[in-house]
């Protein structure tokens, strides 16, 4: 579990928990965040992600935008709103990642694909899949060993290619959704191909099973609250689940706090515009192990591009 990517900041990147997500906004939602935990040990523990992800098909809110300064008759802009096949679309992107602590260093590629079908006026289904390559190695330089003939882990780590391990993953993701609430459950290696390193990072093999949900509560023309609860569930460990809620100012500016049990608390900032979105958290590890996650710092920015008609994002 500890050799996942993880982001408190989940929320801003649903496609890379759900690829059923894809394509939700209706332009090109591109995405970098970066993850830096300091300790007292000294060494390096990064995560940084780049990803990128668009809608396919001329059927989109842009379109129905520009057309509905032409209709004279109000009451049809709700019937073109709700209309199936202009919700009817499909979503495409990648994300890439990058992650280091202290010897360990990690490489992974995805490219995500996703089918959105409306079931009626207002809720939509989206099937996604999510196809990823990812690397792991120990570097070894620098590393001194007691006793290097007679030390069975490091002569398994020098017989499994020198630390290194390649593994192919297929993974699928379901949504059920609104504008104003989503639900989807998701798989993490649900598909796992080693190429190579037999011996090592065995446990990153074992299948995993996510649920997303959040909702968007406008309170006032002022205010509005955005709460979002995920889950994840291995086998041979317990139940792991985290919480967050923001409350937005004129959508444009955010506060909240997130909770993982006995792992960790989150203080949560950001701001939006149309085109471009930063978001920041802090967190403070409370369990057993605090002295290695001594506090983590976590900048997610977000540009809309190809945004012709100033889309908001389906869920902020």
């Amino acid at each position: 579990m500890a050799q996942e990517n993880d982001f408190t900041q989940y929320y801003l990147n649903l496609p890379s928990a759900n690829p059923g997500f894809t394509g939700m906004n209706e332009y090109m939602d591109l995405r970098s965040g970066v993850r830096e935990g300091w300790n007292n040990f000294g060494i390096k523990n990064s995560n940084v992600y780049l990803s990128a992800y668009t809608a396919l098909g001329n059927a989109s809110r842009s379109g129905r935008k520009s057309n509905s300064f032409r209709i004279s008759n109000p009451a049809l802009w709700d019937e073109i709103q709700t209309d199936k096949k202009f919700r009817r679309r499909m979503g495409l992107g990648s994300m890439l990642t990058q992650r280091t602590v202290g010897p360990y260093k990690s490489i992974s590629a995805s490219a995500n694909f996703a089918y959105h079908l409306p079931i009626s006026d207002k809720l939509s289904v989206s099937l996604g899949s999510k196809v990823g390559y990812l690397n792991q190695r120990i570097d070894f330089s620098g590393l001194t060993v007691r006793d290097d003939v007679n030390d069975v882990f490091y002569n398994s780590l020098l017989a499994a290619n020198q630390g290194a391990q390649n593994t192919v993953t297929v993974d699928f993701g379901a949504l059920l959704y609104s504008n104003r609430f989503y639900f989807g459950v998701s798989t993490n290696n649900l598909v796992a191909e080693r190429l190579n390193g037999e011996f090592l990072f065995d446990l990153h093999d074992g299948m995993r099973y996510r649920v997303q949900t959040g909702a968007y509560f406008p309170l006032s023309a002022e205010v509005s609250l955005s709460p979002a609860v995920t889950a994840a569930y291995a086998d041979g460990y317990d139940l792991k689940w985290s919480a967050t809620m923001r409350i937005w100012y004129k959508d444009f500016l955010f506060v909240g706090a997130g909770i993982e049990p006995d792992s960790k608390v989150s203080v949560l900032l950001g701001v939006a515009t149309t085109n471009l979105s930063i978001g920041y958290s802090y967190d403070m590890y409370t369990s057993s192990i605090n002295n290695f996650n001594v506090n983590t710092h976590e900048i997610v920015l977000g540009l809309a591009l190809f945004n012709k008609y100033k889309l908001k994002p389906r869920f902020w």
